[in-house]
Order: structure tokens, then sequence, then C-alpha cells
């Protein structure tokens, strides 16, 4: 009977030290011991890009630059070409917008691929509306 307790107590701690022993709970989510920092964003293989993730739409975005441009009956706009993205009036974003506005949602996307073929800057202040009807 002496013996069976022994072993008992043995097993228990045994496994308490294998539940709870330090850095397990880093190695379970595959971060090295004393690890406290995020994983960094998992690596897309070129050409693979699922078009859900910033990063993809950026590297997206950067290829467009060897295409030719497409209009999208927005040929008023290339008086910006050069125009920083951080200068543009009250009415210039007005025009932006209204192009924005009467397009597609999925034709947002190629819009801007277009305007950054054609050196256009988007306007700050529709950077983020853009960014979100692309998301959806």
């Amino acid at each position: 009977m002496d013996n069976t307790v022994y072993m008992i107590c043995g097993i228990l701690l045994l496994l308490l030290f294998i539940l709870y022993r330090p850095g397990r709970r880093n190695k379970v989510h595959g971060m090295p011991d004393g690890s406290s920092e995020q994983s960094p964003e998992p690596a897309v293989p070129q050409g693979e890009c699922c078009g859900k993730h910033l990063v993809c739409e950026k590297r997206r975005l950067a290829d467009a630059m060897t295409h030719d441009a497409i209009y999208y009956e927005d040929e008023e706009l290339d008086v910006f070409k050069g125009h920083p993205s951080d200068g543009y009036s009250d009415d210039e974003i007005e025009s932006f917008r209204y192009v924005m506005d009467t397009m597609r949602q999925d034709e947002v996307r190629g819009w801007l691929e277009s305007l950054q073929v054609r050196g256009i800057e988007l306007p700050d202040e529709l950077k983020d509306e853009a960014w979100m009807m692309i998301g959806e």
C-alpha cells in the first residue's frame, strides 16, 4: 500500500511538472522560450496573394506600375499628376469622391491601380474609405 501511494504521488508530480513547466505556453503558440514578441506577418509566396491583407494589396499596387493605365471615365483627374496626397482642396477632394462613388465597388481596386500608374495620389481624406470599399 505504501508503494502505491508513492507511485500515485510521483505520477501526479510528473504530470503537474509536464503541464505547468516554464515556457510551455510560448512553445504551444509557436514562440521560443521567454519571447513575448508578436509573430511576424506570414510570408505569402509571390503570385499567391489572397487579396485580404493590406500587405498583399500594397504589393499588388506596386506590381500595377508595370501595366498601362485604365481610365474609369476620370480623365479630368490627370491634372492632379504629381500633386501631394495631403494638399488637395475640398473641391478637389470632391472630384475624386464623385468618381469613386459613381463606380462599382469591384472597380475601386483597378481605379486605385490606374491612379498609381498615372502618378496621381488619392487624397488622404479618401484613403480609408477606398480601402474599406476594397475590403468588402
